[in-house]
């Protein structure tokens, strides 16, 4: 048949462009499928596969199919699982703080003081601890270089992030005011986990580590600030009856807005008022503890995947008999 006969020949064309090495089973592999494709008459299909490995880029030497498969797997549930977790941990977070609250609040006046240092406190213990996991299993997952570890950690932190936040809301309203901020974290996390991913490729991991750490806190810092600033005013106060409403947030504090979030605290600064402090918390509300929980993982991930592979040992030389 002259369609198979064709497929035959882009076939031995594809192969001869690999390495020797697995040059055999590559052709097995593909003859068998093209068997296949002929047997059920699939005549377009077996053109199509054939011409796509003829034309198709010869990649390095590669493991057995089965090789990749472990790593692969790996990469994709600790990726895909991860932002969930962080999810989680703000949830969990959420519970102790109530119940530290329910028990400070029948005998203590600073109550509600206390409740976002908690929730802070313990989002961030549990996000180390997801950032310990998330490590350990880094180390066993595929390696695509810094740009793509980068966005294969953003891109489901983001769509976490949307659901959650219109799962919330059940509207689109709130989550077209906080996108413009979330859009400015996510394209900062990236940016600084690719920094850190490049310099802990080169091996320098403790550079990596205070380059991704300070870069995601002036993103998320940078996210926090845009929210507010879109959508609070920075004028004058409006004026009611005579009343001022304490509707507006002085932009001098603006570096402060992220930790003050996670705080209710101004750090003895004059600025924000406690009026501000609550108009910017009642604003960003889940935010940044989202950032919060997901960073440590995120830049964890990063570095460790990015790191140098160890290298195998190295067999001493087999002895050499003395002559006879």
């Amino acid at each position: 048949m002259v369609t198979r006969r064709l497929a035959e020949r882009l076939l031995r064309t594809a192969a001869r462009r690999w390495p020797a090495e697995v040059r055999d089973e590559l052709s097995r592999e593909w003859h068998a499928e093209l068997h296949v494709l002929a047997e059920r008459g699939e005549r377009l299909r077996m053109l199509r596969f054939a011409g796509s490995l003829a034309v198709g880029r010869a990649r390095v030497p590669l493991v057995a199919r089965s090789g990749l498969d472990g790593p692969f797997r790996r990469t994709v549930a600790t990726l895909l699982l991860a932002p969930p977790a962080g999810v989680a941990i703000i949830l969990v977070a959420a519970v102790l703080m109530n119940l530290v609250y329910n028990q400070l609040l029948a005998t203590v006046s600073w109550a509600n003081a206390v409740q976002l240092p908690v929730l802070t406190g313990v989002t961030a213990g549990l996000a180390v601890l997801l950032a310990r996991v998330v490590r350990r299993g880094a180390a066993r997952t595929a390696r695509t270089g810094p740009a793509r570890n980068a966005l294969g950690v953003v891109f489901p932190i983001g769509v976490t992030a949307v659901l959650v936040e219109y799962t919330l809301n059940e509207t689109t309203e709130k989550l077209t005011r906080v996108a413009p901020g979330l859009v400015l974290w996510l394209a900062g996390l990236t940016l600084s986990l690719y920094g850190a991913g490049l310099l802990a490729g080169r091996g320098r991991v403790r550079a990596a580590w205070l380059v991704g750490v300070l870069g995601a806190l002036v993103a998320a810092d940078l996210a926090v600030v845009l929210t507010v600033v879109n959508l609070i005013s920075g004028g004058p106060e409006t004026v009611i009856d005579g009343v001022a409403q304490g509707d507006t947030v002085d932009r001098v504090s603006a570096p402060l807005w992220l930790f003050t979030s996670w705080t209710d605290w101004s750090f003895g600064l004059p600025r924000p008022t406690k009026r501000e402090i609550f108009l910017i918390t009642d604003l960003v509300e889940l935010q940044p503890f989202l950032y919060l929980a997901c960073t440590p993982y995120a830049l964890a991930y990063a570095i460790r995947a990015a790191r140098p592979a160890a290298p195998e040992p190295i067999a001493p030389p087999a002895p050499v008999p003395s002559g006879a």
